[in-house]
């Protein structure tokens, strides 16, 4: 994912990409192919594994298995969760990894008592 900064605008579901656009006008195209959830999966779990607190766990776990494994079951669960159709959650599960933020769950993972 690009644009960290940034906020998402606008974001179109179509069966093969998520079009995301952000408030600087700019544009990403993301494939909703193993390669295209394995670019999403490095930006937002592969530092920052799956914490208990975490929402949205089941796309990360779909997210994980599906760029990691190609899993069919997950991609078709990723596929079938980003859709013009479930767009609200969709942009709410992007929002929230975009912005994940894990700064208090590793200082309790890593508290020497």
């Amino acid at each position: 994912m690009e644009y960290l900064e940034n906020e998402i605008k606008d974001v179109v579901f179509t069966p093969e990409n998520i079009t995301i656009t952000y408030d600087n006008d700019q544009v990403e195209i993301v494939e909703k192919t193993k390669e295209g959830y394995l670019k999403l999966y490095d930006a937002w779990l592969k530092d920052n594994p799956m914490f208990i607190s975490d929402i949205f766990k089941s796309q990360m776990r779909d997210l994980t298995f599906a760029s990691r494994t190609n899993n069919a079951e997950c991609l078709n669960n990723l596929n079938l969760f980003l859709t013009e159709n479930n767009k609200t959650d969709a942009l709410k599960f992007i929002t929230y990894m975009r912005k994940r933020d894990l700064t208090y769950e590793r200082a309790q993972w890593t508290k020497v008592t």
